[in-house]
């Protein structure tokens, strides 16, 4: 009986060990990160890097591979990741739009599937028509949607994203409405704007602005509270008179849910040393669409992240989405 009981304490404490010395030594092979949006986003560029300043020696040290997992309103990216281990080798992209994705009926996976591991950064968003558009201003393209409810179509991401939110509340807010053309990601959108195929686009400044220097684009209106630096001459949509609360894009980190909590401390501050490194300052100097918004505090985090849920469902039963 003796030994018995010394052998099943032995498992007992094997058994409490092993996820311990695994969370030590993370990570001993490659990571994959999971972008939930289309190749040519500026949420792809993020994610690239991301994952490339991840895997430096002196951050992760294992590499970083980028999956892109963009249909399906986020579904493709959940069920994808919901079909690894909760172990930290799988992370997944999320941004606000998740708020939104996460109420529609067709979305596999519940929120309590993830944790939310890490907020990186909010950003700022236009609507833009190409240079030779018959549109001068948004408050033109709002009188013709007015005239004719419906007809006008305005490429963003997906159903349910935070760009299907930004399109919708602006036009809502100016008495008119739109036709939302969703898109996998915000690249896209643009790619078909520049093309002739939408009247109008919502992208981000980045995005919008080379085209503008071009000569292609011209940006009606900044869905910010304030005017962007970048764009010093395009007034925003509350400066135009529509005054309603605006939901910002961020960017951030779910896990699976039950991922060890050491394993997501070292992932937490392997994201710190990004925000806080020359790389991600470079990135912010280069992005005028985007502002810092770390936050690390997972309580933090999911309270958030369960109110912009109720807020969304909210706004989307208004709006006919649900």
């Amino acid at each position: 009986m003796i030994k018995l009981a010394a052998g099943l304490a032995a498992v007992m404490l094997s058994a409490v060990a092993a996820p311990a010395a695994h969370a030590q030594a993370f990570p001993t092979k490659p990571i994959e990160l999971v972008c939930s949006t289309s190749p040519g986003s500026t949420a792809a560029q993020w994610c690239q890097l991301m994952a490339q300043v991840l895997a430096k020696p002196d951050i992760l040290g294992k590499p970083v591979n980028v999956v892109y997992k963009g249909a399906g309103s986020g579904n493709e990216a959940a069920v994808y990741v919901m079909s690894r281990p909760a172990d930290g080798y799988t992370l997944m992209h999320t941004s606000a739009s998740f708020s939104g994705y996460m109420n529609l009926p067709t979305f596999a996976a519940k929120p309590s599937d993830f944790e939310f591991l890490v907020k990186v950064e909010k950003f700022i968003y236009a609507l833009a028509v190409r240079s030779d558009s018959e549109y001068k201003s948004f408050g033109e393209i709002v009188s013709a949607a007015k005239l004719a409810p419906g007809s006008i179509g305005v490429a963003g991401n997906k159903i349910g994203s935070i760009h299907h939110k930004h399109i919708l509340s602006a036009f809502s807010a100016a008495g008119a409405n739109v036709n939302h053309i969703p898109y996998e990601g915000s690249g896209d959108a643009i790619r078909d704007l520049l093309g002739g195929h939408v009247p109008a686009g919502l992208g981000t400044i980045g995005q919008i602005m080379p085209h503008q220097e071009a000569g292609k684009l011209r940006t009606l209106v900044v869905l910010n509270e304030q005017r962007s630096p970048s764009m010093p001459d395009v007034p925003t949509i509350q400066e135009l008179g529509f005054v309603y609360p605006i939901s910002h894009q961020w960017q951030g980190i779910f896990v699976k849910a039950n991922t060890p909590d050491a394993v997501k401390a070292k992932l937490r501050e392997a994201f710190k040393k990004i925000v806080d490194g020359p790389e991600y300052a470079e990135y912010l100097k280069n992005s005028p669409h985007v502002e810092k918004a770390f936050e690390t505090d997972g309580d933090a985090l999911r309270k958030s992240f369960e109110e912009e849920l109720q807020g969304y469902r909210s706004f989307m039963q208004q709006n006919g989405i649900l």
